[in-house]
């Protein structure tokens, strides 16, 4: 009897089994089947055709062919916005086919195993070497040496990298200056000392380190958001790890002036006994300064407070991979202390970046960069986005209200030493029923992306609260810049000047203005919500209601798109004489 049921127990088993075999085999070959269409007919005429995105929510029992994803992803990205006609954005958005290659070829290497990958570490360092001298570093300690520095995933990194190593510096300098013992400090938190316009790594940088911001406001109106010198550091005391001088923020892309902070630093470090140091985070100035004529003061490591340098390789350093760069003045005392030695891959090596593996791509590209266009290239790249800057700013200066007063304030550092960045607002003493944002807005139907915003931001120090980015203007008031980036031709900045006139032509011609766009379609909007809220109303139908509502604002842009196309025909003799002025 037990062998019995011991023999029923092995059939029903095998039978399992086979079934599981079976079931494999038929999966197998419904694969095979499907590839097989999917081989026989063009994507358009697949069943992949008909995929949206919400049916696509786990990963598909079968593979697509390659083209077919490609198609998929192409879709996709023909979604995304003209990156050509962004100018709020400081990333370059243009390449060449050879350095799409070299990018594709450093996509396979993985720099953390220096051992299998030696020649592109080498390639790597010598890109730190290059970015060292053009920065003016100290020559290595050994004759014939590299320079300290890492290639990063992007200029946060590199802020974040260098922030750690003045951290630990200040650490030791604090235990030696008061007698403790490490333990001791480790529990002190430090501040380090920086300008209200600060990028957001800075503030990952004070979350992340436990490291306490002391934030000074800039004045907007007179110093055009350049941080003062004295100012800035007369808030260190023993407990700042460094003072942060920002080449180019990117409100207005001013320079903070590190030459006089630097002096200030040094009499603050001679009177007290301090060792402060200078962090200059040149995201969008590193690749930019070096290159300017006439040459901005010294910024770099001429100046013998500036400890370490932050860059984005894929701003004006051109690169079209997400790239960043940190160079320290010297190892010791600064990058010493964020290395980390590895030996587990078969050789020796030293990692001072946050991410351990990373693809060469970016350095790749920035060598292919910095041989491609050399100093020359870059010098003459740099005057041609500073000329066309100083085209568009001095178009918009030009441009009167029918008031006949300016239309524009503007509130960039002007045509040298400086990014080449137009800054401005619409003139405030105009009343007027639109802002620099619904110009924004309104632009975004031409096509041409042109970012306005608020001059408020969540202060770290108060919990988030929103306060005012500047001593001198209110959180609310708001502003407008134009990046322009190498792919900013003369032809696109004459067009985009147009299209400024055809726009707030339009706008001005509104009886209540672009705000009343807004507060009818969010009027909309809201009192749905509110009877969604009481039970007048399904939720449904309010989610209807305020679709509806964004639709109307849609078609409301849509007709000052047109109104303002109307009024480009044929154009203004007026509009055509300033422009040939500027020229």
């Amino acid at each position: 009897m037990a062998s019995s049921e011991e023999d029923k127990d092995k059939l029903i088993a095998s039978l399992k089994a086979e079934a599981e075999s079976l079931k494999k085999s038929v999966s197998i070959l419904q694969g095979a089947l499907i590839r097989s269409q999917d081989l026989s007919t063009t994507y358009y005429a697949s069943k992949h055709s008909q995929l949206t995105k919400h049916d696509i929510h786990d990963i598909p029992e079968y593979g697509m062919p390659a083209r077919y994803v490609k198609e998929v992803i192409e879709q996709i990205h023909l979604c995304d916005f003209r990156p050509r006609l962004n100018t709020s954005s400081y990333v370059n958005v243009v390449s060449e086919p050879e350095e799409r290659q070299v990018a594709i070829l450093g996509a396979e290497v993985n720099l953390a195993d220096a051992s299998v990958y030696p020649a592109s570490v080498k390639l790597h360092d010598h890109v730190v070497d290059l970015l060292a001298k053009l920065w003016n570093a100290p020559e290595p300690p050994i004759k014939g040496g590299h320079y300290c520095g890492a290639g990063t995933v992007g200029s946060t990194e590199a802020c974040l990298l260098a922030g750690l190593a003045l951290k630990f510096r200040w650490r030791k300098w604090y235990a030696e200056f008061y007698g403790l013992e490490e333990d001791q400090v480790s529990g002190i938190k430090p501040n380090i000392v920086i300008s209200t316009a600060y990028q957001a790594a800075w503030e990952k940088f004070f979350r992340y380190f436990d490291v306490t911001p002391i934030l000074v406001h800039p004045n907007l109106l007179q110093d055009k958001m350049a941080v003062d010198a004295k100012k800035l550091v007369s808030h260190c005391n023993e407990k700042t790890i460094a003072v942060v001088a920002i080449l180019g923020n990117h409100y207005n892309g001013v320079y903070d002036p590190v030459w006089d902070i630097d002096a200030e630093v040094q009499k603050l470090n001679e009177a007290n006994g301090w060792q402060v140091g200078i962090h200059v985070d040149g995201a969008s100035g590193g690749f930019i300064a070096p290159f300017q004529t006439p040459s901005p003061p010294p910024f770099d490591f001429r100046l013998p407070n500036v400890m370490s340098i932050s860059s984005s390789g894929h701003k004006f350093g051109e690169s079209i991979c997400g790239t960043g760069w940190v160079v320290f003045r010297e190892r010791k005392n600064l990058a010493e202390h964020i290395a980390v030695s590895v030996t587990y891959l078969g050789g020796q090596c030293d990692s001072i970046t946050l991410n351990f593996s990373r693809p060469a791509s970016g350095p790749y590209v920035q060598y292919y960069k910095l041989l491609r266009l050399g100093r020359n290239g870059y010098s003459s790249k740099v005057s041609n986005q500073m000329s066309n800057a100083a085209y568009i700013r001095n178009f918009l200066r030009e441009l009167k209200h029918p008031s006949g007063k300016p239309r524009f304030q503007i509130l960039d550092g002007g045509d040298d030493a400086c990014l080449p960045v137009v800054a401005a607002r619409l003139n405030p003493d105009i009343e007027l029923t639109y802002d620099d944002i619904d110009l924004q807005h309104a632009l975004s139907a031409t096509h041409w992306y042109v970012s306005g915003y608020n001059l408020g931001f969540e202060s770290f120090e108060h919990g988030g609260k929103m306060e005012s980015l500047f001593s001198d203007v209110d959180a609310h008031a708001s502003m407008f810049r134009v990046v322009c980036k190498s792919n900013l031709t003369r032809s696109l900045a004459e067009d985009l000047t147009e299209k400024f006139v055809e726009v707030l032509s339009a706008l001005d011609s509104l009886k209540d203005g672009y705000k009343s766009l807004h507060s009818l379609s969010q009027a909309v909007q809201d009192e749905a919500a509110a009877a969604a809220s009481a039970g007048r109303m399904s939720i449904s139908e309010a989610s209807s209601a305020a679709l509806a509502a964004g639709k109307w604002l849609g078609k409301a842009r849509e007709d000052i798109k047109a109104r303002a196309e109307e009024k480009a025909r044929p154009r203004p003799t007026r509009r055509l004489s300033v422009s040939h002025a500027v020229c």
